[in-house]
């Protein structure tokens, strides 16, 4: 049943002030987020200087604190737009991947294909900011939902995501798909060791291994 019609009213002279206001702070909380999350990747989490954030962005002091409470408020909320940027785009990217897979033979390829380009510089530059916000979430009990509704979230999202080749035959049916994405999550996160140490001797070698370990969830031919 459709419901009725509201009468029409005349606004108050001050209507449009608040939402004009609030409209501003979330310009002014992205501008801001947006300057953070460029210093650090720029110079790091340890070398972020608020001055030069507040410099760069044209923001007083005045609304970093109203906005973020202190510093760290406003480094966990770079980190946590990071952590939930990328995580959507490369789970839209690879659903788009699996999707577009015509073979089991073409499945298989792409999975050893992501695994081998782990040490790419794009992917190294992921995993680190994934890392950094994860530690850091650990102190910011706001970052720590922020990231742990985001994993949930992306999680659900690869399992969907993996349901699809299941759906084809491509992984064996009595896989829990959840506790497949962890794994293979797991795997990517487990490469910041080498990026750590910078053993690229090991890469192709850790390539193979971590394909060798998904290869039992795999449907067999």
């Amino acid at each position: 049943m459709p419901s009725k019609p509201t009468k029409k009213r005349t606004a108050p002279k001050t209507e449009g002030v608040e939402p004009e206001k609030s409209r501003r702070g979330t310009a002014t909380m992205a501008k801001l987020i947006a300057v953070t999350a460029k210093e650090l990747d720029r110079v790091g989490l340890a070398k972020v200087d608020v001055e030069s954030l507040l410099k760069k962005s044209k923001i007083s002091k005045g609304s970093l604190y109203h906005h973020f409470g202190n510093k760290n408020g406003l480094l966990a909320a770079a980190a946590a737009q990071q952590f939930v940027t990328y995580l959507q785009a490369e789970g839209a990217a690879f659903r788009k991947l699996i999707e577009n897979c015509a073979s089991k033979k073409e499945f298989l390829k792409l999975i050893a294909g992501v695994m081998k380009i782990t040490s790419l510089k794009r992917n190294r530059e992921f995993r680190q900011k994934r890392v950094r916000a994860i530690a850091m979430s650990f102190n910011e009990k706001n970052l720590s939902k922020v990231i742990k509704a985001e994993q949930l979230v992306d999680t659900q999202y690869l399992a969907e995501t993996f349901a699809i080749a299941q759906k084809r035959g491509w992984i064996k049916p009595d896989i829990d798909l959840v506790a497949l994405s962890y794994f293979f999550q797991g795997a990517f996160i487990g490469h910041i060791l080498l990026d750590v140490t910078n053993q690229v001797e090991y890469d192709e070698r850790w390539s193979e291994i971590a394909f060798k370990a998904l290869q039992p969830f795999l449907a067999a031919d």
